[in-house]
């Protein structure tokens, strides 16, 4: 149910003189625009691109496009990545409307939406950045970024009967704090191997561990204390049957696959 929308915010040779235009098409239109849409303008005029305001769309659905005015460089950087796109097969949707509110932001700006939100439907979106960096300081530099909604995403599940929250394979306890960092790699490889995997962070007690992973719904939980580290091995605990046998670390994989 997602929908990739792409837009492009130019390079600064695309929006100097596209800001100068919409600024001309605006000042036509003054006496349809609200004292709030008259200081959007003002500030960035494409942010009206955004507004709610019935009104104001109607103004902005004839105003000139930004995607019809990139410049030379713009438009081959465009088609590269529609070009990228199509080879992969992730479909889009071109939306001339999409904008940002910030100058970093430059070329590709995409939005991911779902059609179990309605109205309010993005569930992240970002673009390039090519004009953060240098904003803030520093040497031009390329960049991109990103935000998800986090609710939206869990909201989108619900609405298509997912389960926001599926069990997990197995669970990392590790008993004592000086090994954390020795089974970091451990929990990357059972990770790597397609197995769901949680481990805790909080330097808890074994029991608290233990109704933590019943909680999550692991299948299994690992356990590792310094004795177990010391001989190479893991104990391995059947949540549901509540049986567990000792497994050499460098079989745990496919232990736990089987």
């Amino acid at each position: 149910g997602l929908e990739l929308r792409l837009g492009s915010m130019g390079d600064p040779e695309s929006r100097g003189p596209y800001r100068a235009l919409l600024l001309e098409y605006l000042e036509g239109h003054l006496s349809e625009l609200d004292a709030d849409a008259q200081e959007r303008m003002r500030v960035n005029p494409l942010r009206l691109f955004d507004t709610k305001n019935p009104r104001v769309a109607a103004v902005m659905e004839d105003a000139p496009k930004l995607l019809d005015h990139l410049s030379p460089a713009a438009q081959a950087h465009r088609e590269s990545v529609l070009d990228a796109l199509g080879r992969l097969g992730i479909a889009y949707v071109e939306d001339p409307t999409l904008v940002r509110g910030f100058d970093y932001y430059t070329m590709t700006v995409f939005e991911f939406t779902s059609d179990a939100l309605g109205a309010q439907s993005a569930v992240g979106g970002g673009g390039r950045y090519d004009g953060l960096v240098e904003g803030l300081g520093g040497p031009p530099t390329p960049g991109i970024g990103f935000g998800a909604g986090i609710e939206r995403i869990v909201l989108a599940l619900e609405a298509q009967g997912a389960d926001a929250a599926p069990a997990i394979d197995c669970y990392l306890a590790v008993l004592d704090d000086s090994l954390r960092l020795e089974m970091l790699p451990v929990l990357e490889r059972l990770r790597a191997a397609g197995l769901r995997c949680e481990s805790d962070l909080r330097g808890r007690s074994l029991k608290t561990m233990m109704k933590h992973a019943a909680t999550l719904g692991a299948r299994y939980a690992v356990i590792v204390g310094d004795r177990e580290y010391a001989a190479g091995v893991a104990t391995v605990r059947d949540m549901s049957a509540h049986e567990q046998r000792e497994v050499p670390l460098g079989e745990l994989v496919e232990e736990l696959r089987t």
